[in-house]
């Protein structure tokens, strides 16, 4: 048995926390749209409050579940061309892209904060919510990025290959 510092522990549960909300967020999108389903086609009725619902649940899904993809490395990449490049180049690219990706997700940031002072007082047409939380969000997640990047290009900086987390998720298809 290994013996984890309070740090480590608190890091992952966070990243057991944020696995766990994704994954809420996809079930209970799924069990909206079936309520929608069934009401509309089954019941002839209208559920007004299921397509907000379904749709701010698939954003929260979206973006922190692109937080979730980029620290497991699992986002989609084009590499036909980085891998004909020399080890070194590669490296420079890939700091390259790094800094670049720091770079749209800050002003991705500050978009969102800004949205999110606009849109305090707009609330959702079938329930209480503002869509300043939507912005919030995006806020949280594309920060979280930034984060993961950051810890990249150290990385990549000091010229140590970043190893995936032990918990990742295996993509191997044997």
């Amino acid at each position: 048995m290994t013996h984890q510092s309070p740090l480590a522990r608190g890091v992952a549960g966070f990243w057991w926390l944020l696995t766990a909300i994704v994954v809420g967020a996809f079930s209970l999108m799924l069990i909206v749209m079936g309520i929608q389903v069934i009401s509309r086609y089954a019941l002839g009725l209208a559920v007004p409050w299921t397509d907000e619902v379904s749709r701010y649940l698939f954003l929260a899904e979206i973006f922190l579940g692109s937080v979730l993809a980029l620290r497991y490395q699992e986002h989609i990449r084009i590499t036909i061309v980085t891998d004909l490049l020399p080890a070194g180049a590669q490296r420079a690219v890939a700091i390259l892209a790094d800094g670049v990706s720091i770079l749209v997700l800050v002003m991705v940031m500050g978009g969102a904060f800004n949205m999110m002072e606009r849109t305090a007082g707009v609330f959702a047409s079938t329930f209480d919510m503002s869509f300043s939380y939507l912005y919030l969000m995006q806020l949280i997640a594309a920060g979280l990025m930034v984060l993961l990047l950051i810890e990249d290009l150290i990385h990549r900086l000091r010229g140590q290959p970043r190893t995936l987390p032990t918990d990742a998720p295996s993509t191997r298809s044997d």
